[in-house]
């Protein structure tokens, strides 16, 4: 049987590599670990911004409020991609700040379906800070329905119950037999 056997002037270590500890080796490594100086890392902070937002609040036709819904903020620059997303607060009020000039859409929806649309136009103004705030000349509100518009839809909702009733009475009708005549009673 024959074997190979190698010499190395190489210290091991037991897995088979180099051992790196060294004098020379541990020397070098303190020379660049001291020559590093201050490590950088990064961090995490706050201030308080001092950019004008726009907040916006957000209802049912009956005053309730939109609470704890989806909200997406769509900016003039880019109308398919949200500039911004989260959920309104629990008086259905959201707010956000915008970076550019041009109309901007706020679209709040629920879990039901039900989705409300806001837009809001903001000026090169309001952005540099001139305007006074946002108010009815910047943002387009939409009121509580009242009078004609109110009437109609609670005209719309009692016409659909009636007409969901008057369709099970013919289901409930049409599943009837109607009753045998006798083969005699025509004579």
């Amino acid at each position: 049987m024959r074997h190979n056997i190698t010499i190395s002037q190489h210290p091991q270590n037991a897995a088979g590599g180099f051992a790196p500890c060294t004098p020379l080796f541990c020397v070098l490594l303190l020379i660049i670990t001291l020559g590093c100086g201050t490590a950088f890392a990064h961090g995490v902070g706050y201030r308080q911004s001092d950019k004008k937002a726009v907040p916006l609040e957000f209802y049912y036709s009956t005053g309730e409020m939109m609470a704890y819904e989806e909200a997406r903020v769509f900016s003039p620059l880019d109308e398919k991609n949200a500039y911004l997303s989260g959920r309104t607060d629990e008086f259905g009020r959201y707010s956000f700040i915008p970076s550019a000039e041009g109309e901007w859409r706020v679209i709040v929806k629920d879990r039901e379906g039900h989705m409300a649309e806001a837009e809001v136009q903001i000026t090169g103004e309001f952005l540099s800070g001139g305007a006074s705030g946002v108010g009815e000349s910047t943002v387009a509100q939409s009121p509580l329905p009242q009078g004609g518009e109110l009437f109609l839809r609670a005209a719309f909702g009692v016409s659909i119950l009636l007409n969901i009733s008057a369709a099970a009475l013919l289901v409930r009708r049409s599943g009837r037999r109607p009753k045998e005549v006798p083969a005699n009673a025509h004579k």
